[in-house]
């Protein structure tokens, strides 16, 4: 998300955009932005939650309105009168870029609901939620991926169809191009400085509690260092990957590929949570039996992920069609093999 906003902050710099088959940084001006970006939003990031949600909370209402409008004056651009227009700028489709994946209608379902599969289905978010107050809290997520993801996909699937009427990418496809996949232009096209600023807040609000996220993360493998410099390190690990637009422009099979990794061990905490007394094993067993290294949980990961990437590359399977298989095969094996450990243990 970091590139995200870097494409936006750009603009008024005449920076070239990075294309949809770049994978390294294109010139200096994209790297020093990517770097100011990074460190501003890391920084945030390390005056901790606090400062994490404010932010959030300020900068919402702005990118809900900026889609909206985004999305009602791409429709006018289009020439969109009717739900008929508005269908067939869909059509069949066409075939895909060599090397982009054809996505049909189940590719675009399935891929929606496990887009964020590591933050939700994965259990991220727990590293947010534990500072709610109350159960209901869990209804934000729900709210906020309706909003950031079904409504803004829309809107930034109907402001690529304006930019491919334009001479620019009709150039690009007449070369057989790929014309860029840049938001910062694209949202600018719209709706103007309101939707440059609008990029940049969704990079900034996305980035910044993932790597919050991440420190947290990054401190239980190093205790001993401060919140602030783990969470440092992780803007550090963010910013140099935003760097390469490579991962910006594979984001779907990216986000595909991490999300089935980490969704698995959401499995865990959800059977765990759920049928720890029906499977007759000890609920959080490395805490109380003192390990740091708990078999049944890697065991489960590893045989669940194995079994169905395998699957994935020999059959040519989309990854986010076998993510929720992957995870139920997880949560049961994670209770097999707690029973099996613990009463050997024991």
């Amino acid at each position: 998300m970091i590139t995200v906003s870097a494409t936006a902050v750009g603009i008024p710099f005449d920076m070239e955009m990075p294309k949809l088959t770049d994978t390294t940084p294109n010139g200096a001006t994209w790297v020093i932005i990517v770097v100011i970006i990074g460190a501003v939003i890391s920084l945030i990031a390390s005056k901790g939650y606090d400062t994490v949600s404010k932010a959030a909370n300020w900068m919402s209402p702005v990118i809900v309105l900026a889609f909206v409008a985004c999305g009602i004056v791409a429709l006018n651009q289009l020439g969109v009168k009717s739900f008929t227009d508005f269908w067939n700028i869909w059509g069949e489709g066409s075939d895909p870029f060599p090397g982009q994946l054809k996505y049909t209608f189940w590719h675009v379902v399935i891929w929606s609901w496990f887009a964020n599969a590591a933050m939700h289905v994965g259990m991220s978010d727990l590293s947010v939620f534990r500072f709610a107050k109350k159960e209901s809290a869990g209804w934000t997520t729900a709210a906020g991926m309706y909003v950031g993801h079904y409504m803004a996909w829309i809107a930034a699937a109907l402001l690529y169809a304006v930019y491919l009427k334009s001479p620019e990418a009709q150039a690009f496809l007449s070369n057989g191009e790929a014309p860029p996949v840049a938001p910062g232009p694209l949202a600018n096209n719209a709706i103007g400085i309101f939707g440059i600023i609008a990029v940049v807040l969704a990079g900034w609000t996305t980035a910044n509690p993932t790597i919050y996220r991440a420190g947290l993360a990054f401190q239980a493998i190093m205790p001993k260092v401060s919140t602030f410099w783990v969470t440092i390190i992780a803007g550090t690990v963010a910013t140099i990957a935003g760097l390469f637009p490579a991962f910006a422009m594979k984001l779907l099979g990216f986000v595909a590929l991490y999300g089935f990794i980490l969704a698995p061990f959401g499995a865990i905490i959800v059977f765990e949570h759920f049928f720890h007394k029906k499977a007759g094993i000890v609920k959080n067993y490395a805490e109380v039996a003192n390990i740091k290294f708990n078999k049944s949980v890697f065991l489960a990961w590893a045989i669940s992920f194995g079994l169905f990437y395998f699957i994935s590359l020999q059959f040519d399977v989309f990854l986010s069609f076998v993510t929720l298989p992957a995870w139920l095969l997880c949560g049961v094996l994670f209770l097999i093999f707690s029973k099996s450990f613990q009463k050997k243990t024991n």
